[in-house]
């Protein structure tokens, strides 16, 4: 089945979602429960978190392969991110 341009954008969605996904398991999954419970019961509402709790997502946030991320989701390549050659 040829996917037409309405399910293009939805196609995207998931795949984003996939590697996303993939980021997050490879986080400890001591942390990513500690997140979930933060998140859950702040309903991720930043004013619905102490300070220790948001410091706490920040630090998680900064364990993430942000630009292994940017690379996986980049629909073409970025230079200077994966591979590729670089300018003597």
């Amino acid at each position: 089945m040829k996917p037409n341009l309405k399910t293009i954008p939805w196609l995207a969605a998931m795949q984003a979602t996939m590697v996303v996904g993939d980021h997050w398991r490879r986080l400890d999954p001591k942390d990513r429960a500690k997140a979930l419970k933060t998140l859950t019961e702040s309903r991720g509402l930043p004013n619905r978190m102490s300070a220790a709790q948001r410091q706490q997502l920040i630090d998680l946030a900064r364990k993430i392969d942000h630009r292994g991320l940017i690379a996986d989701l980049a629909p073409i390549p970025v230079p200077g991110l994966r591979g590729g050659r670089k300018k003597l």
